[in-house]
C-alpha cells in the first residue's frame, strides 16, 4: 500500500500485553505504544484532527499562521502537520520543557518560541496561552487551535484511539487510566470504552507536584504533557471515578522498567500510566483487563533524568 501522505498513516498504534511487570494474581496490562505513531506520540492524533476540523469549517487557509502554546508533543504534531500541509507554524513552549522538544519542533521547520518557567507550569502555560491570543489579535492570519478546549481534540480519541483499543483488544476493558494534560485522551478514550462496558473502572492520573483537580499547589514536575497547572474545558470530569498522583521518581522508574523488562522504550509519562495501571491491575484482580496509554517515544528524552541512571 502506497500512502498519499504520511498523514494517512497516523494511528492504528500497537496494544501489547505486559508480560514481566505484573503479578500472576493481577489483572491483565495491555499498552497502546503511541512512540510508533507517526511523530512519535498520540498528540499527532488530536493536532490532525483539529487542523481538519478547522479546515472543514474554513477557519484556515493557505495564508494561515498556526500558533498553539504547549508543553512538547502537541507542538511537535503541529509542527509536522504545518510541514506536509505548508502552513506556517509557530510553537510557544515553557522553557523548562527537553531539548529534544524544541529541536524536534525547529527541525519540522517550525518557529520556537520559549516562555521562562519561573517554577509553576501553570503560571507559565497560562503565559504561553496569553502570548499567543495576542498574537492572534494582532494578525488576522493567526489561528490558535487551543487544545485545552477544543472538542475536536478529545474527538480524535473518542473516535479513532478509543475504537482501536476496543477492536485490538476483542474483549471486555475493565479498567482505563490516564495522566490528564489537555483532558483529550481520558475523555475521548473514555467515553468509548464505557459506552462498550458501563462499568468500566476509569481513574485520571496527575503527578505530584501538579495535582490541580486533587487541590494541591501547583508547581514544577518532569512528567512533560500531563500536570500542566490547569482543569482544560474539554476535560469531562464524570469520565472517571478516582484520582491517583504518581510521583516524578515512579514515573521514571517505571519508565525504565518498561525498558528494560518489556522492550518498550517510551517517554516518562508512559512511566506515570503504567505506575497507576499496575495499581489498577491489583485492585481489579486476575481476570480482569486494564488499559493504558504510553503517549510517546523516549528518544525525546534523553537530556533528560530518565537517561540519568
Amino acid at each position: 500500500m502506497i500512502y498519499h501522505d504520511v498523514l494517512e498513516a497516523v494511528g492504528n498504534t500497537p496494544l501489547i500485553r505486559l508480560n514481566r511487570m505484573t503479578d500472576p494474581e493481577d489483572a491483565e496490562v495491555l499498552v497502546k505504544f503511541e512512540a510508533v505513531n507517526i511523530g512519535g506520540s498520540v498528540k499527532t492524533r488530536t493536532a490532525l484532527n483539529m487542523i481538519q476540523a478547522a479546515e472543514k469549517d474554513g477557519r484556515i487557509g493557505p495564508d494561515t499562521i498556526i500558533v498553539e502554546p504547549t508543553s512538547g508533543n502537541q507542538g511537535i504534531g503541529l509542527a509536522l502537520i504545518g510541514a506536509v500541509k505548508g502552513y506556517k507554524t509557530r510553537i510557544i513552549m515553557p522553557d523548562s520543557v527537553s531539548e529534544e522538544r524544541r529541536k524536534l519542533v525547529k527541525n519540522y521547520g517550525a518557529e520556537v518560541v520559549l516562555i521562562h518557567d519561573e517554577g509553576n507550569i501553570g503560571a507559565c502555560i497560562g503565559k504561553c496561552m496569553q502570548t499567543a491570543l495576542q498574537m492572534a489579535k494582532d494578525d488576522p492570519n493567526v489561528f490558535v487551535p487551543q487544545q485545552f478546549e477544543n472538542e475536536a481534540n478529545s474527538q480524535a480519541h473518542r473516535e479513532q484511539t478509543g475504537r482501536e483499543i476496543l477492536k485490538q483488544a476483542g474483549k471486555p476493558i475493565h479498567g482505563f487510566c490516564s495522566g490528564i494534560g489537555t483532558g483529550g485522551t481520558i475523555t475521548g478514550v473514555g467515553e468509548a470504552l464505557r459506552e462498550q462496558n458501563p462499568d468500566i473502572l476509569i481513574w485520571a492520573i496527575e503527578p505530584e507536584h501538579a495535582a490541580i483537580l486533587s487541590g494541591k499547589e501547583v508547581g514544577s514536575h518532569i512528567q512533560m504533557g500531563i500536570g500542566d497547572g490547569v482543569i482544560p474545558k474539554i476535560l469531562h470530569q464524570d469520565v472517571y471515578q478516582d484520582i491517583v498522583i504518581v510521583t516524578d521518581e515512579e514515573a521514571l522508574a517505571t519508565a525504565r522498567e518498561l525498558a528494560a523488562k518489556e522492550g518498550l522504550m517510551c517517554g516518562i509519562t508512559g512511566g506515570t500510566n503504567v505506575a497507576a495501571a499496575l495499581r489498577m491491575a491489583k485492585k481489579l484482580g486476575k481476570g480482569k483487563t486494564v488499559v493504558t496509554i504510553l503517549p510517546d517515544t523516549a528518544e525525546r528524552y534523553f537530556s533528560t533524568e530518565l537517561f540519568d541512571a
